[in-house]
């Protein structure tokens, strides 16, 4: 009456045209997929070594002082303060 009727069943063009699309997103997503993996491994290991960092008990205060030496016992080098006489001078 209205027409021929539509087959629901499966053909062999359905399942070729289903193939063809699943393979096409496939393409696409496997390549973000390998890219995507290192970030992703990456993001885990921070995740733990900030909840380590978390964990640690903490230092109220440092005296930098203690951590640094003084000026008077650092002995200065005179070598790097005299040209070098026999090369090429690129950025003086």
């Amino acid at each position: 009456m209205f027409g021929a009727p539509v087959s629901s069943g499966l053909t062999l063009g359905k399942v070729i045209s289903g193939l063809s699309k699943t393979l096409s997103v496939a393409n696409q997503v496997i390549p973000l997929y390998k890219q995507a993996k290192p970030m992703i491994s990456n993001a885990k290991t921070i995740l733990s070594v900030l909840k380590e960092y978390n964990a640690t008990p903490k230092n109220k205060t440092t005296n930098i002082k203690e951590n640094n030496p003084t000026k008077s016992s650092v002995k200065k080098d005179t070598t790097l303060d005299k040209p070098l006489n026999n090369g090429p001078k690129f950025f003086l």
